[in-house]
């Protein structure tokens, strides 16, 4: 999930609840680029997203100035995050969520080789060398923007909307799309998903989840699981729609265990937050505790073991987590920085996790942060 993505309840509570200011420099520029493979990151990259396959093998997307302009740029890593270098430059702008500006916010890799880049509006880019050059592609179905997009080694899947971010929302109902990871031609996947400002694709293996916030109180969201990457299922969305809560993610841990995400009843800069879990692709679910209340827009992460993090802003950047496999919840990090917020938290094994902290799209400072110790302490990775 991305902070380009915001569901209208959340986008409406963080309106009244704090304003932050926008540092100079917001990437927005775009096409030109750096060289190639093995040059080093330039001085002023500023991270936004993060992927990886692999506990060694990651992505970031940002931006850095390229001459007078400013660049889109990759950076990779192939050793966990101990060296990065300078992968590819796409030819688009980064989104700037402030200057309400259309452009790439999001990477996700399915293979070493094969990656994907989406954002607000028509972007979509595919890379088949590992991130060197990106190619662009057609949004499936013609569709306005891309949701979400999950990879796999062998299937990569797509949420689309018709409708166009920054104008009002119209009523045509989104649409599912799936591709072979090394294919060229998209399929429409028959669901029933409302028209809706967020909506989330997750996978693992041929386990594929999909989320559709709805945009009214009291009724439910749209939750469908699939165990074999075809035929999807409805489940029961466990989130108390009495007290006004969302599904907001729906996070896999393994083919059959998945963690869910519930966000709602906002307050001042606060919101309630719950996860459940389910060990049988979200058929039944067990409560997995109530984190602190500070916090609005929030991100689930989990680990192959099962322990949790959450990632929430609003008048600052928080993060919660859970490695009990219990109930208690504990804030790891809280930090009064005016809602800098983070992006794309992400466990690569049992300890180490990463996200990015004030994203480039956001609000520029664009640092990625990792921990080693399960989540209990964080800090900036030196690019």
């Amino acid at each position: 999930m991305s902070l380009t993505a915001y569901a209208a309840r959340t986008a409406a509570a963080i309106a009244m609840t704090c304003a932050v200011a926008l540092l100079p420099g917001t990437a927005l520029a775009a096409p030109g680029g750096h060289t190639g493979p093995g040059t080093p990151v330039p001085a002023s990259f500023k991270a936004n997203s993060v992927t990886w396959v692999s506990a060694q093998r990651g992505w970031v997307l940002g931006a850095a100035r390229c001459g007078t302009n400013t660049c889109s740029d990759v950076i990779g890593t192939s050793n966990g995050g101990k060296t990065w270098q300078l992968i590819g430059t796409v030819k688009a702008p980064l989104a700037s969520i402030g200057k309400a500006t259309h452009g790439v916010t999001t990477v996700r890799f399915a293979t070493p080789s094969v990656g994907w880049i989406f954002g607000i509006g028509r972007f979509l880019f595919r890379t088949s060398d590992g991130g060197k050059t990106w190619v662009p592609m057609p949004v499936p179905g013609d569709a306005k923007q891309i949701l979400g997009l999950a990879a796999s080694p062998t299937q990569t899947y797509a949420i689309t909307s018709v409708c166009t971010l920054g104008k009002p929302l119209c009523a045509k109902p989104l649409g599912f799309w799936r591709i072979a990871t090394r294919g060229s031609t998209w399929t429409r996947i028959p669901l029933n998903l409302p028209t809706a400002f967020a909506a989330g694709v997750s996978v693992f293996g041929k386990t594929v989840y999909v989320v559709d916030q709805q945009l009214e109180f009291g009724h439910a969201d749209k939750f469908y699981a699939s165990t074999d990457g075809v035929h999807f299922a409805p489940r029961p969305a466990p989130c108390s729609h009495v007290k006004d809560l969302a599904l907001i993610q729906a996070v896999p841990v393994s083919a059959t265990h998945v963690a869910l995400l519930c966000v709602g009843n906002f307050g001042f800069a606060k919101a309630v937050k719950t996860v459940y879990t389910s060990a049988n692709t979200g058929k039944t679910d067990t409560f997995a505790g109530q984190m602190g209340p500070h916090g609005i827009q929030s991100e689930l992460a989990a680990s192959p073991s099962g322990n949790l993090a959450v990632a929430s802003v609003s008048d600052g950047s928080f993060i919660y987590i859970n490695d009990t496999h219990k109930k208690a919840w504990t804030m790891a990090e809280g930090i009064g920085d005016g809602g800098a917020g983070w992006n794309d938290i992400s466990y690569v094994s049992n300890t180490t996790a990463w996200v990015i902290y004030g994203p480039a799209d956001f609000i520029n400072i664009g640092q990625l942060w990792m921990t080693r110790d399960g989540g209990h302490h964080w800090g900036p990775v030196k690019l």
